[in-house]
Order: structure tokens, then sequence, then C-alpha cells
């Protein structure tokens, strides 16, 4: 078994945190801080485009995401959030370090990368190291793999919809193998087994893969691919966004039922037209109605009972980061 001493991170593998805690970490040069949203009325008018196509009427947004431009801003860097004990030196099995894409030249080559792929070539995950190394109690015993190698490799499996197994028999296969085990950082020779994983991740907290979440979204934010506050020309700069990692503001244990939901459920109220009904199904109901739907219902509702999102946009700056559900 092979070891490597794993080091301190580096100014260059991650997005400092400023020093008044009022504030968020910034990358003062991205170029992505320059793009400037629709105005509203424009917004709405073309509210049936697709988004592929409305992304278009962006100003400089084109040449500012072409391959040519992006390839000199990689990688994305991503912070450490507030609170996480610093990485520690050690040996471990493996040593995550990001790669850079040198089999992407244009983007064409980009077509032949799936999504897990082309974020291992984009993002530098080397801050998430001391967020997931909270689960190690000392630095005695064997050397461990490294956090990142564990925690890329879990997130591999998801995104493949793998077993452990067929995890292992990927990582071990002669032809694909090789460069998974690259980008994670795996010695092909010294591959974890099976119990490795369910004990890593058995040991993970759940308050540290929201940590990994919150620090994509500062990195994120920091580079102006996430706004801060409202991006609407003419909107003042106090005017704030909310943003959750999981799409819940606030924690919650509700469970979608309605098979029909879509973008329509989402318009102004006038505009609405609640597809479940249409059907013949129960759907929305007037506002007056609402007293006859059971708890469960009440906390399932149909989104067409949700009130118009522009009423209830926050009137301050507030970028909240939501615990994942």
């Amino acid at each position: 078994m092979s070891s490597k001493l794993v080091p301190v991170l580096s100014d260059r593998e991650t997005i400092s945190l400023p020093a008044d805690e009022s504030e968020l970490p910034t990358v003062p040069d991205s170029p992505f801080h320059r793009l400037v949203g629709l105005p509203r009325p424009e917004l709405a008018a073309t509210r049936e485009l697709p988004a592929a196509e409305r992304r278009l009427l962006t100003k400089r947004f084109v040449t500012t995401f072409q391959w040519a431009a992006v390839r000199p801003l990689l990688p994305f860097r991503l912070v450490v959030p507030a609170g996480v004990p610093p990485w520690q030196p050690r040996r471990c099995c493996s040593f995550y370090t990001w790669l850079p894409p040198d089999d992407v030249h244009c983007a064409d080559d980009l077509e032949g990368l799936d999504d897990f792929d082309l974020i291992l070539r984009l993002f530098d995950f080397s801050a998430w190291r001391p967020i997931l190394a909270q689960r190690f109690s000392s630095q005695l015993g064997p050397p461990p793999f490294d956090p990142v190698s564990l925690g890329l490799a879990h997130l591999l499996a998801c995104w493949r919809k793998w077993k452990w197994s067929e995890l292992l028999t990927e990582l071990h296969s002669q032809e694909r193998g090789r460069g998974y085990c690259q980008r994670l950082g795996f010695d092909p020779d010294d591959l974890p087994c099976e119990s490795t994983f369910r004990m890593a991740l058995g040991g993970t907290e759940e308050v540290w893969i929201c940590q990994c979440a919150d620090s994509l979204a500062l990195g994120l934010m920091a580079y102006g691919l996430i706004p801060t506050r409202s991006t609407f020309p003419g909107d003042s700069p106090e005017r704030g966004v909310s943003l959750a990692s999981d799409s819940q503001l606030v924690a919650a244990r509700s469970r979608m039922r309605c098979r029909y939901q879509n973008a329509r459920c989402f318009r102004p109220p006038q505009q609405r037209r609640c597809a479940a009904r249409e059907k013949g199904k129960l759907g929305s109901l007037p506002p007056g109605s609402r007293h006859h739907l059971s708890r469960g219902q009440r906390g399932s509702r149909c989104p067409c009972l949700l009130p118009d999102p522009d009423m209830h946009r926050p009137p301050t700056r507030s970028v909240g980061l939501a615990p994942m559900g």
C-alpha cells in the first residue's frame, strides 16, 4: 500500500473568505460579473422562449461563455465555509488534485463529456477536503483515502445510479477506470473496497454535505455565476435575492404529489391553468376552499395555490443558503 503526503490547501486551490464576516467572497476580475439580465418588461415578453434562446438575448453572453474565454479562467475554485477546521497535512492512499482539461481543445470536444466529466474539468474540489475530513477523529492510524477522492466517487455513483459494486467495477475497468482514477486521485492498483465507501459515507454527517453545497454556491457567487443581489436593470443594489441549495428556503419534509405540475403553475395567478383539474383531478382549489383540505393535502397542495412570487421578492439584501433537505 503506497501513500502520498496531502499538504495544506494553498490560495491557488480555494477562494479566501473576506475578513469582514458580513461580506461575501468575490473574484473581482471574473468576467461573469459584467453580465446584466433582461429588464422585467422584456423578461415577461420573452417568457415563452426556451431558456437556450432566452440566454442569447443577454449582452456578451455568447462571447463570455465561449470555451476560448472560459479555458484561461480554470479551474473555478470553491470556498471553505467559515467554522470548518483547516486540513492538517497527512499521508493518504489517494490524492485528489485538479487536472487541466488538456483533452478539450475546442467546444466540439465537450460533446464527448457528460455533466460529471465536465465539472471535474471546470472545478477544483480541493476546498471540500477539510469539510469531509471532519469525520477523522485523529491523525493516528493507517493512511486513509483522500476525503475528496471518496466524496467525488460517491457523487459519480449517484450520478450514474451505480451500486458500490458497480462503481468498483468501473474504477477497475482497463478502459474507463483509468480516466476516473486519474481525475479522482486514486491509484488504480490501490482502490478502496465497498466497505470503505460505506463506512466513509456512514461517517459523514448531513451538515458536512450541506457545507459542501455551501462551498459550491459561495464559489459560484464569488465568480458572479450566482447573483448576490437583484440583477434586473434599474433595481437598487440593496435589493437582494434568496437562494436555497435544494430549492427550499426552509427545512421541510414536503413530498410533491401533483404529477401534472409544469411551468404554467408558476405564472401570475390570472394566467395560471391547473393541468390537474383539466385532467379531471382535484388540482388547485379556490383560496376560500383551502380550509376543506386535510393536513396532508395542505402540505402538498398544488403550486397553483401559491401567490405571485414577485409579491414576495425580498426588499433588502438577503442571500441565504438553506440546509439540504
